[in-house]
């Protein structure tokens, strides 16, 4: 018998989501984290728990989820959350009008009440200004309030880790994945760098940026990731009352994040096609951020600050890079002869929970245990993805036009 049931690699927020729902769910399990959970790029996020407006245009099934994430922690662990109010402002000579981001917001407030906010209000330059003081006035056609959640990430990341060990499972930390023992066609031990072993009935690849690695590590490549670089500039002293959302580097939209002694503004995205360890900031990525800042909230941008950078690791899909998602997936290696191993990619701070019951649900079926919630449809035996993400991006566009249409019935410019 081996010494775990599970073994996860991997400690950032997708990881310790698997953890918690294995500690829940009775099994023996240990945690394996290179340096400290949560302290990579689960911890260089915006710390929002947003229900997911940016996806709106073309994946509302993915922010109906992230609302209904959002409630659930609000009901369990309010104490970890706190409201925060943003504005996205408009500017003559935008591509964007007030009435279409209206309509945006139209349907962001069909989960309103799932998620405990209260529906957009939209302001007049004067009453913008008036709530955000330093504002940049000079063009300023009005803009569109709307409440979002701040969440503590170090608590919940340590209310997580504590979780999973209070149920009896083992943290180890700052230790390595080195290599893996794979012996009758099955992953039997985890080798460590120091020497160690672990060995367990099965194992979870959740390494985020890294989880490519590791998954080769074991002799699987069906494992493909695209690598998103997201930095964020830090700027210390007191935030401004309410968040922002404005045009960054390139046009796409990023937020000012108001958090405790501190604003965070970003992130970008842009690709990193290296190695994760060889990522870092670069100085005109900064300069790109703080200049686009500038234009919206001067005095802000005049402060002094420093950068961080996260990896997003979407997994690599077939189709039109548009019908991109941040939806998570699970790899199951039994395709490639590892019955026993699976690899977690994807997703969002806000659905720990989500995929980290979808793949306890795999891992009780190839334990033989009757799982609380079905196993997912893995891709392979189903509808191909984009034919899937197709059919989700005319539901998202049909509802953004029924309220774009209402409101210009309803004379809204």
């Amino acid at each position: 018998m081996a010494a775990y049931d599970l073994a996860i690699v991997g400690g950032g927020i997708a990881g310790l989501g698997v953890f918690e729902a294995a500690g829940r769910a009775g099994l023996k399990a240990v945690l394996i984290e290179r340096g400290a959970p949560g302290r990579e790029t689960t911890a260089v996020t915006s710390g929002l728990l947003h229900g997911g407006l940016r996806y709106l245009p073309y994946d509302v099934g993915t922010s109906w989820l992230m609302c209904r994430e959002i409630e659930r922690l609000r009901t369990e662990s309010p104490g970890l959350l706190t409201r925060q109010e943003f504005l996205w402002p408009v500017y003559r000579g935008e591509g964007l009008r007030l009435g279409l981001i209206e309509a945006l917001h139209d349907e962001y407030d069909l989960f309103a009440a799932m998620r405990g906010a209260r529906r957009h209000e939209r302001l007049s330059a004067a009453e913008a200004v008036a709530r955000l003081p330093g504002l940049r006035e000079k063009g300023l056609l009005g803009a569109v309030s709307f409440d979002e959640w701040r969440v503590d990430v170090p608590r919940l990341v340590d209310a997580l880790a504590r979780s999973g060990s209070d149920a009896g499972g083992d943290l180890l930390e700052g230790r390595r994945v080195a290599s893996f023992a794979v012996r009758g066609g099955r992953v039997a031990a985890a080798r460590l760098d120091d020497g160690g072993e672990v060995e367990a009935r099965v194992f979870v690849n959740a390494a985020g940026p890294w989880a490519e690695e590791v998954a080769r590590l074991a002799g699987a490549s069906m494992v493909r990731l695209r690598l998103r670089k997201g930095v964020h500039l830090v700027i210390p002293g007191a935030p401004p009352p309410r968040g922002l959302i404005f045009p960054g580097p390139g046009g796409r939209r990023v937020g000012v994040y108001p958090r405790k002694g501190e604003t965070w503004v970003g992130p970008t995205d842009e690709p990193h096609d290296g190695p994760p360890g060889k990522a870092c900031v670069q100085a005109q990525e900064q300069e790109d951020l703080r200049r686009a800042l500038a234009l919206v909230l001067p005095e802000l941008a005049a402060r002094p600050c420093r950068a961080v950078m996260g990896l997003r690791p979407i997994p690599r899909r077939s189709g039109a890079a548009f019908l991109l998602s941040r939806e998570h997936r699970i790899f199951d290696h039994a395709a490639e002869g590892l019955p026993n191993l699976l690899t977690l990619a994807g997703g969002k701070l806000t659905t720990y929970r989500p995929m980290g019951e979808d793949v306890l649900a795999v891992v009780l079926k190839k334990l033989g245990r009757a799982s609380p919630v079905p196993a997912p449809a893995l891709e392979e035996a189903g509808m191909p993805w984009p034919l899937i993400r197709a059919g989700g991006l005319a539901a998202s566009a049909g509802l953004l036009s029924f309220y774009a249409v209402r409101r210009a019935v309803l004379g809204a410019r």
